[in-house]
């Protein structure tokens, strides 16, 4: 880059964050503003008064610049964690969104979404149903891909990016599901998918997917005997840890 235009940059980005926003010139900026001054804008949202502005900010955690979509992400967590704003997230669309974010390809995007789930009782019940079915439409993924000829050494080529980001997606949502409420009495009418779940990836090549299992698993107040046995005795340690501590 021109070393003009770096300064150029550099000197945006010092009145950026020296500027001061207004609620109104924030909420434009969710709309409007370009990828150089959303994030500021974004981290500078101190409340939600309606669901229309929590729709301006859950917009941007998707299809967007990753440092936007870790910007949204953090606020979207913090709000969570508030009782009168966590609510603006509950309708289908924002519980919808905030799955993909979880399965960002940034790690720091699902991570920070998942603190927000900790924190939010009524988004763990509202969030389990949509969140198993995306994990057993990941399973049949990968099924597929087992189902062809050389599937072990297809399963195990790390140089397969299909392959490795439909783990990824998995990996992160076996970690939400462990924050979900899917253990309460209630919720036993997902016994069969959450065991469905379990069976395949208990015994998953990559040893990650193994090990949030496990972590599933250790969450259970009565875990499948066979399952936990065979977790337990892992050839890895990471995925033993998790039943052992």
């Amino acid at each position: 880059m021109d070393e003009s235009l770096i300064n150029q940059s550099i000197k945006r980005a010092l009145e950026i964050t020296q500027k001061s926003y207004s609620k109104d010139e924030t909420l434009s900026m969710l709309e409007f503003g370009d990828e150089f001054e959303k994030p500021v804008a974004i981290m500078s949202l101190k409340n939600l008064e309606n669901k229309n502005e929590a729709a301006l900010l859950i917009n941007n955690l998707t299809g967007c610049d990753g440092r936007i979509r870790e910007a949204a992400a953090l606020k979207i967590s913090e709000f969570l964690k508030t009782p009168e704003t966590a609510e603006f997230f509950y309708d289908e669309k924002s519980v919808d969104t905030i799955l993909n974010g979880i399965m960002d390809i940034n790690p720091n995007v699902g991570r920070a979404l998942i603190e927000g789930i900790k924190a939010s009782l009524s988004l763990q019940k509202l969030i389990l149903k949509p969140l198993l079915d995306r994990i057993l439409n990941i399973i049949e993924k990968l099924k597929i891909l087992s189902d062809t000829p050389f599937a072990e050494n297809k399963l195990k080529n790390t140089k397969n990016h299909a392959k490795n980001k439909i783990v990824f997606n998995l990996y992160w949502a076996l970690e939400t599901l462990y924050y979900t409420d899917f253990n309460n009495s209630y919720n036993k009418i997902f016994e069969a998918e959450l065991l469905e779940i379990l069976n395949f990836t208990s015994g998953y090549i990559d040893y990650t997917i193994r090990e949030k299992a496990a972590k599933v698993l250790s969450k259970m107040d009565t875990p499948p005997h066979d399952l936990l046995q065979k977790l337990k005795n892992d050839e890895n340690f990471y995925v033993k840890n998790q039943l052992l501590c």
